[in-house]
């Protein structure tokens, strides 16, 4: 190879470097991409223990003597089913090689995820933070922007969730933040979001 050729085969590559990893796509885990059996226990003030499934968990209005146990979420994988529309949106962007995607889950273990995802022949980055407080996910985001990525796209079924990574907006009004939040049975606000993700 020539030296003119290798030079510009480097700077080229140099150029790819800059530009890698400025997007960022963003997925919850539980009751976003899949649903497993597992339940968040709260126990009450006069001693009493009630559980939820996580979609009942992201909306419930906690009271400041509520004490959760995430138990469910320390272990394997319960019969766990994809969320179809979702996951596909997952994989589309998986293929794209321009983007930045992981998994940020509330989980305290990786683990179960990662083989998750294994099982279905995908290799996905898994962060699991270890809390359901809503600040640690935008928290980990806004790290990512300081890093400079400047298109980022958020899916999430918690709106608390949601609600923390919109603060980002004002914050960072130079970056691109897309925040989608999951229900269930609307594959019409999904399509829509789709077509607003993909590149």
């Amino acid at each position: 190879m020539k030296k003119k050729e290798f030079i510009n085969k480097v700077f080229k590559n140099e150029v790819k470097t800059l530009n890698e990893g400025r997007i960022l796509r963003v997925f919850d885990f539980d009751d976003t991409l899949a649903k497993s059996t597992a339940f968040i226990y709260v126990k009450h003030k006069d001693g009493s223990e009630s559980k939820l499934d996580p979609a009942q968990y992201a909306t419930y209005n906690s009271k400041t003597t509520d004490v959760f146990d995430f138990r469910d979420f320390n272990k394997m994988l319960n019969n766990p089913k994809v969320i179809q529309k979702n996951f596909k949106l997952l994989q589309r962007m998986l293929d794209s090689s321009n983007k930045k995607v992981t998994i940020l889950t509330a989980r305290k273990l990786a683990f179960p995820v990662t083989k998750f995802f294994k099982d279905q022949g995908m290799d996905v980055y898994v962060v699991a933070l270890g809390s359901n407080n809503p600040k640690d996910k935008s928290d980990w985001i806004e790290k990512h922007i300081k890093r400079g990525y400047t298109d980022i796209a958020f899916m999430d079924d918690s709106s608390k969730n949601i609600k923390a990574v919109d603060k980002l907006k004002s914050k960072y009004p130079n970056v691109r933040i897309k925040t989608h939040l999951v229900r269930e049975h609307i594959d019409e606000e999904v399509q829509k979001y789709v077509k607003k993700v993909i590149h």
